[in-house]
């Protein structure tokens, strides 16, 4: 027999054990955070008693907490503290940092970035916004992508058939009055986003709150990241949304630089360079008004 197509062996016990405890722990997901023992049996196929017994060690351990009202299992605080350590550790966050904490200086919103998952965006990053009007999108929150600047940037550079796998029906279930309601009007939208680059959500996930959101792109091209200004709706006009939209442009195909990405046919931008476009808008903007 080739050995290339031979199955690994599981003949050592602690290894079987490993492995039977990693099934347990991907059981959970964003969709099913919570699952009785049954559940995990049903999924894993495992004897209950095994189960049972692995499912006392990781609690032990803090990798899972099990409800003392309900008996159902969770994902555990020591996950939660390893999952926290990745993201501060990995490149695509301390390229990020020096651009988030820049344009939130100027701008004195908030600056979110996320990750794609499944159809659903997670924030992995914020920088709060520097004025007391504040809403509640803490790292580890989770939106559908439809209904978010980030996640319709996501959403724009897969196909339409990725995306009917994601959202099979039709109708889009609504987080807001606010919130885009059809695929068929999603896709026009997605359409618009992939000639400009940036994707905007009014109000569709939190109202009174206006989204503006552009990916961040690896070396590959990829796009593994998308950051947002988000800005309350009756604090903006159509001029600062534009000057918004250019604003996070600017600063993601700057993190895509850091993150090893060459797009020749655009220049690239530097901190100063941002700093320098912003002040002179801002001067631009003010001497219009006074000119009225």
């Amino acid at each position: 027999m080739d050995v290339a197509s031979k199955k690994p062996s599981y003949s050592a016990s602690p290894t079987r054990s490993l492995v039977k405890a990693v099934s347990i722990l991907q059981c959970f997901s964003y969709d099913q955070s919570e699952l009785s023992i049954s559940d995990i049996v049903r999924k894993v196929e495992i004897p209950r008693a095994t189960v049972h017994r692995m499912l006392t060690t990781l609690v032990a351990t803090g990798l899972l907490g099990r409800s003392a009202a309900t008996g159902r299992y969770r994902i555990g605080p020591k996950l939660y503290t390893m999952g926290s350590l990745y993201l501060a550790t990995t490149d695509i966050l301390s390229a990020a940092e020096p651009v988030t904490q820049l344009l939130n200086e100027l701008t004195r919103e908030s600056v979110k970035l996320s990750v794609f998952d499944m159809g659903n965006v997670v924030v992995i990053k914020k920088e709060e916004a520097r004025h007391h009007l504040r809403y509640h999108h803490a790292v580890g929150t989770i939106l559908p992508a439809y209904a978010s600047a980030m996640g319709k940037a996501f959403l724009s550079e897969i196909s339409e058939a990725e995306l009917d796998t994601f959202y099979p029906g039709e109708a889009l279930k609504p987080l807001t009055i606010k919130t885009i309601a059809t695929k068929a009007e999603l896709k026009r939208e997605l359409q618009e986003i992939r000639r400009t680059g940036v994707s905007f959500d009014m109000e569709g996930n939190t109202l009174g709150v206006i989204g503006v959101a552009s990916v961040i792109r690896d070396r590959s091209g990829k796009a593994v990241v998308a950051m947002s200004i988000g800005v309350q709706s009756h604090l903006t006009d159509e001029r600062r949304t534009r000057r918004l939209a250019e604003l996070v442009r600017m600063g993601a195909r700057l993190i895509s630089y850091h993150l090893g990405y060459q797009d020749r046919e655009v220049a690239l931008p530097s901190l100063e360079a941002i700093r320098s476009w912003w002040d002179k808008d801002v001067r631009v903007a003010r001497a219009t008004l006074v000119a009225k």
